[in-house]
């Protein structure tokens, strides 16, 4: 410690450094309250600061480490060199618990760094001990010290003059004292007491001080405790050695020097404290390692909980350890509490609303000095316990949970505790997490496992090295018994060849793929196939047999009625026309014959789109030849014009700048083309227009049909392909149509390997855009340049 910058009876100066001027103020009101002769200086920064005191002495200093301009260590450093003395005590205060801070804080010989939230009543608490430190300092030989706690000495005596006589300079001292009058005596005590300090004399009954030496040097649970072998009987050098050797950590001898001895015994202890500050940060930092070691072979959050708790209770000294886990809906969900000593055995598991919501808002934890009184937790007074330190287990996303210690001594935690336990807390997040996402992928897994053994589908799973490694019983039904192994690949050659292809198809690809699959006896499967994360392939097969004869025998009967229809509409049109030839017709006849006309073609217009479709779907051979597509493209607009011209509108053409030619079926394509025109001048109004172009790149010819008619809504835009999808709304419910058209048209563009794709507004038309493929000939060649 450094000397003091005032003395005892001369005021105590205390400066109190925050950026918040609230929080300066407020503190230093606090402090001053603490005594006649103390008077607290409150700055907002450190130049402030400075400038308050440069001509005063500052015995302590409170200072926030964040500040501008000037920080909390660079104060501290600049005060260390004030013409009227550096503060004898100084303490940091901080939000951020870093070690290297500590490192740097310890480097200027800052007492202590506290972390926030720092309560007033704390900082009032640390800066009482500093000012009786401060007077003890100044006047040693004066009443008892008032030490941060009272140490136990054992005093080892036979003689009860030497033994009154010590234990009265121990008293003054301000020392409790622990009695023995015998060696077996003094060995009972130390066991049991544990004392801090023992003053042992050699010529005792029972056992000599030497065999007691001795006895506690050779026991683990004692040996750290210092001895000062304190004689009248064994003044040679000889037992001097023989006592230092033997593991005294002093030798005086009778008499002795009161001041001299209390000095030596205050030096001792000292260093015991510096001894036990290391080996219980040992023993707490031993305990994180141990923990994660631990919790990380544990998957059960009960077990873990219990584990948890029991370690880090029996570390800290606490009667009682409680962890509660927390759901954000379901408020706490468990449970948990381990009990070392009576004084738990009342405490309530559930900690209080607004503690859970304190620790929430703030994400820090607290020491609770005042179990009983503090408006956060307010114990039950029946169990016994006076103080308490609380943590938060927070994840990547929320509250889990709370640990909460507990111990009968009023203020028995430290900001240390909280350090240790804050990071327990971290490593119980973890293994929180883990054992969530362990319980929801195991809950995961018997969903899917339930899905897949009871699938129609057949599932096959296969590894890196294309074995199979999973087949579900829809799978094993696709198999002769005994035909294949799991962790084997399908053998060659038994008609799963096709299979095996798309497999390394879509390994080599990295991608996903659709298609369809003849099995060996002869049904026909759609067969998905995608690559997994590991290098595998997952296979799954959907019998589409069944479905396939039946659209089979669909198409067939749909090509075959067409058929058979088209007669009898040939004989109504027939008739129909030979009526005007049977003799004259008033108009209302004349106007029956043309409604039987337009149903005639209108039939027969269903029955040719049905045939087409049937066609399509029976896969019915097609003639592909090289196609000047701006020909076709330029007599179906011819074809049309007329029709246009009737309703007023105008019809425009763009030819392309040079011939376009592609490989296709000139039928198709023109049934395409007059579908989309036919389907532009009946949904656009009279007086509208229509436009059609060719257009072509280094890779596709482009036709594009664009109308400013009525539209068609967002809504059946992705329907209108589709076969039967009429829109039925708005100006277009009344139109006729069979809803075929389109869907015709997508079929025969598929077929050329183009794409079709349609933009539209309501009240503003529809543009579609038919995309081709070509062929390069010289004449293309020529184009591209």
């Amino acid at each position: 410690m450094n000397p003091p910058a005032s003395q005892s009876e001369e005021t105590v100066r205390i400066l109190v450094v925050d950026d918040h001027p609230n929080t300066a103020a407020t503190l230093a009101r606090a402090l001053s309250q603490l005594g006649p002769h103390v008077e607290a200086i409150s700055a907002v920064n450190g130049a402030e600061a400075f400038e308050k005191v440069k001509d005063k002495a500052v015995d302590i200093i409170f200072t926030d480490m964040i500040m501008p301009e000037m920080t909390g260590l660079e104060l501290i450093e600049k005060l260390q060199n004030h013409p009227g003395g550096r503060p004898s005590y100084a303490y940091l205060i901080t939000a951020y618990d870093v070690p290297g801070l500590k490192v740097s804080a310890q480097r200027l010989k800052v007492n202590e760094v506290i972390i926030k939230p720092a309560r007033p009543e704390k900082i009032c608490q640390i800066a009482e001990t500093a000012i009786g430190e401060l007077k003890h300092a100044a006047n040693p030989t004066g009443k008892k010290s008032s030490a941060k706690r009272k140490f136990k000495i054992l005093v080892a005596d036979d003689v009860m003059d030497n033994v009154t006589l010590l234990t009265r300079y121990l008293e003054y001292e301000g020392y409790d004292q622990v009695i023995a009058r015998d060696g077996q005596e003094a060995l009972n005590k130390i066991r049991d007491e544990m004392p801090d300090l023992i003053l042992l004399d050699v010529n005792m009954p029972n056992k000599d001080g030497f065999t007691v030496l001795e006895e506690v040097r050779s026991d683990y649970a004692i040996a750290h405790i210092p001895i000062i072998i304190l004689t009248a009987a064994r003044l040679d050098p000889s037992d001097v050695q023989s006592g230092l050797n033997l593991g005294a950590d002093d030798y005086v001898t009778k008499p002795f020097d009161r001041h001299e001895l209390m000095a030596r015994i205050r030096t001792k202890l000292r260093v015991k404290e510096a001894e036990d500050a290391t080996r219980r940060r040992n023993r707490e930092l031993n305990l994180l390692p141990e923990i994660s070691k631990q919790l990380s072979a544990r998957l059960d959050t009960k077990e873990l909980a219990d584990v948890l708790l029991k370690r880090t209770a029996e570390t800290l000294g606490a009667a009682q350890a409680n962890m509660c886990l927390l759901d954000d809906e379901k408020g706490i969900v468990e449970k948990c509490k381990v009990v070392l000593s009576q004084a738990g055995e009342n405490i309530d598991l559930a900690p209080p609303t607004q503690l859970i919501q304190h620790v929430r808002d703030t994400r820090q934890g607290l020491v609770i000095d005042d179990a009983i009184n503090d408006p956060l937790l307010l114990a039950n007074a029946r169990a016994a316990i006076r103080s308490a330190i609380v943590a938060p287990i927070f994840g990547r996303h929320s509250l889990l949970g709370i640990i909460s210690l507990f111990h009968e001594q009023e203020g028995y935690f430290t900001n240390e505790h909280l350090s240790l336990l804050q990071a327990i807390a971290g490593q119980a997040a973890i293994a929180i997490e883990n054992a969530r996402l362990y319980s929801t992928v195991l809950q995961e897994q018997k969903k899917v496992a339930v899905v897949v053994k009871h699938a129609t589908e057949a599932i096959l799973l296969f590894d890196e090295q294309e074995n199979l490694t999973l087949l579900n019983p829809a799978g094993e039904k696709l198999f002769p018994p005994h035909s294949i192994k799991l962790n084997h690949p399908l053998p060659a050659e038994q008609g799963y060849d096709d299979l095996l292809k798309l497999i390394e198809s879509a390994r080599a690809s990295q991608m996903s793929a659709t298609s369809e699959l003849r099995w060996a006896d002869q049904r026909e499967f759609t067969a998905f196939i995608s690559p997994t994360e590991n290098g595998g392939t997952v296979v799954i097969l959907h019998d589409v047999s069944r479905f396939k004869d039946l659209e089979r025998v669909k198409n067939e009967f749909i090509a075959t009625a067409s058929h058979d229809l088209r007669n009898p509409l040939t004989s109504v049109k027939g008739y129909a026309q030979m009526l005007f030839q049977a003799g004259p017709l008033n108009g209302r006849q004349k106007e029956f014959v043309e409604h039987i006309e337009n149903a005639v073609k209108s039939m027969s217009e269903l029955i040719q789109n049905m045939m087409d479709l049937a066609k399509t779907d029976l896969d019915a051979a097609q003639k592909h030849e090289t196609l000047d597509l701006g020909k076709i493209l330029s007599e179906v607009v011819n074809e049309f014009a007329p029709q246009a011209k009737s309703r007023n509108q105008s019809l425009r053409y763009t030819p392309p700048a040079a011939p376009v030619q592609i490989y296709g079926d000139a039928l198709r394509l023109r049934q395409a083309f007059r579908n989309l025109l036919g389907n532009a001048i009946k949904y656009t109004p009279q007086g509208g227009i229509i436009q059609a172009s060719l257009s072509a790149d280094k890779n596709k010819a482009t036709v594009l049909f664009k109308d400013n008619g009525y539209g068609i809504p967002a809504a059946d835009l992705p329907f209108i392909f589709n076969r039967f999808y009429r829109i039925r709304s708005g100006k277009t419910a009344d139109i006729e149509g069979s809803g075929l058209g389109l869907a015709i048209v997508k079929a025969a563009i598929v077929e050329h390997g183009g794409s079709i794709n349609v933009e539209s507004e309501v009240g503003k038309g529809a543009s579609f855009s038919v995309s081709l493929p070509f062929v390069k000939t010289e004449i293309q060649t020529e184009v591209s340049q």
